[in-house]
């Protein structure tokens, strides 16, 4: 298995330039995020307002991916992954698989629902693998953070559940 230093990552400083942009921050605000368990699955979209539910049915999550910003062969992307993986669990961190999508479907990054971390820590993670940002699901509020910078859109959220529930 391939590991993290056989790679090259998204520096900081182009992750905080692609942060400030018109261009990923409009595609990520357009993005909903699936979840599929052993107890079911479903997805969340940013809406402006908010589902009745004011707590996440996982608890309080961040999304993160080890995709980069840049397009690159999928056997590169599900590599990079398992790195994630691996790290994931080096470190103690409990995820869940996850996938981010457009709104229209036509585009969608695997990615990993992470538990446990403060939005300080989700960001760190997600600059260390070279992420423009993370996704923070709590309480009331959908997150989108730059992970190299502060900015940050905050909305609401609504469960669109598949048979088995969410």
């Amino acid at each position: 298995m391939q590991e993290y230093d056989d790679f090259a990552w998204t520096p900081r400083r182009d992750l905080a330039r692609l942060a400030l942009g018109p261009t990923p921050w409009e595609f990520y605000l357009n993005t909903m995020v699936r979840f599929e368990t052993t107890a079911g699955g479903g997805a969340v979209r940013p809406c402006d307002g908010s589902d009745s539910e004011s707590t996440p049915p996982f608890g309080p999550l961040h999304v993160v991916t080890a995709i980069q910003p840049d397009p690159e062969p999928d056997t590169v992307s599900h590599s990079r992954m398992l790195v994630l993986d691996d790290f994931l669990r080096a470190a103690g961190i409990r995820s869940i698989p996850a996938v981010g999508s457009s709104f229209t479907g036509d585009h969608s990054e695997d990615s990993r629902a992470v538990f446990g971390l403060t939005d300080r820590q989700a960001r760190e993670l997600g600059a260390q693998f070279g992420q423009v940002a993370v996704f923070s699901w709590n309480g009331p509020r959908w997150s989108l953070l730059a992970c190299a910078g502060d900015r940050h859109s905050h909305r609401g959220w609504r469960r669109e559940p598949t048979p088995g529930n969410l």
